[in-house]
């Protein structure tokens, strides 16, 4: 490759790409979290957004704000969902060996690329061409918040070292054998693992107007595994219990609430029945969903906490649109 650095693409159009100006602005949003003292200890595993950061940074940075980076911190997974390209039955990994931002840059951890790489697993990983790196914001909307937190927990970025991963379609035995692997990283103190996600992405432009009006009725539809309503125009929003965005917050939450109270080895299998039932567009699912499944190895119990939830617009009718974005934790003590 001629060129080992990937360069900040989306810099410009989706964030700043002054210096001065993306910092300020990433500094502000991580400060107004209220956690300037300290971030959650043991929180290994943070659920991200990834739009542009006018719309998610405030929630983006209740993510990072609750990340446990101290002095031992040396590696951190950002795994993400494929926007523009379909691939199966794989992980993909970065060619590059450095990240830029306006902010500074970050290196890629080489060695454990080469050990993702490495026999069996040559299977289920390889590498993403170029043009699928530099395309992907999934990615590269975690670097400049990644590397402005490092600062403002006054961790050198220098010091740490990133493992991009990308994810697009995979089978459950493809995402146990991911788990696996990944399980081992689980284990390690000095490992983070960041999961770049929206939640739910409502509107007919794209595809999805599930609707629920309580939270009972969304629990009978999981009890009965039964689809929750499709709004069409022929809907009649006054004999509905809920405003729409209500609707959407309460479909996004039961999400949350089947990663926050499902035992470790039923995580996996609850999120995908969850998403099957309802439907909700969660961009990052399948990020989440091999985490999950490498989770299900671990002995001790991982609970997930959400500090933070919005959306881009309140949806009031079916010509409205909006995206929601969501911060969680887990901790791995």
């Amino acid at each position: 490759m001629a060129d080992s650095v990937r360069l900040a693409t989306h810099a410009g159009t989706w964030y700043s790409n002054h210096a001065s100006e993306l910092s300020s602005t990433l500094q502000s949003y991580l400060n107004n979290t209220g956690k300037k003292s300290g971030s959650i200890p043991g929180a290994r595993i943070v659920v991200s957004p990834h739009a542009g950061y006018r719309y998610c940074g405030p929630t983006m940075a209740h993510s990072y704000a609750c990340l446990d980076i101290n002095s031992d911190v040396k590696k951190v997974f950002i795994i993400g969902p494929s926007h523009h390209v379909y691939f199966k039955n794989k992980v993909l990994l970065t060619k590059f060996k450095e990240i830029e931002t306006p902010i500074g840059k970050v290196k890629v951890d080489q060695e454990i690329t080469e050990d993702l790489l490495r026999g069996a697993n040559k299977e289920i990983f390889g590498f993403m061409d170029a043009e699928t790196d530099l395309n992907e914001h999934s990615l590269e909307m975690q670097f400049p918040m990644l590397i402005q937190t490092l600062k403002w927990r006054k961790k050198p970025p220098e010091e740490v070292e990133v493992v991009p991963l990308l994810v697009s379609h995979n089978s459950t035995d493809v995402d146990y054998a991911i788990g696996r692997v990944l399980k081992e990283y689980l284990k390690d103190p000095t490992v983070l693992f960041i999961l770049s996600s929206d939640f739910c992405h409502w509107g007919r432009r794209f595809g999805y107007t599930g609707y629920c009006g309580m939270e009972s009725e969304l629990d009978e539809a999981i009890g009965e595994e039964t689809e929750i309503e499709m709004l069409t125009s022929r809907s009649k929003l006054s004999h509905h219990q809920l405003d729409i965005w209500q609707s959407i917050e309460l479909i996004d939450r039961g999400a949350m609430r089947v990663l926050s109270d499902s035992k470790n080895d039923s995580k996996y299998n609850m999120w995908k029945k969850y998403l099957e039932i309802t439907g909700d567009t969660i961009c990052g699912a399948k990020p989440i969903a091999i985490v999950l499944s490498a989770i299900s190895f671990s002995e001790r119990e991982v609970v997930f906490k959400w500090p933070h939830y919005s959306q881009s617009s309140k949806v009031s009718n079916l010509n409205d649109s909006s995206v929601s974005y969501a911060a969680g934790y887990a901790t791995l003590l």
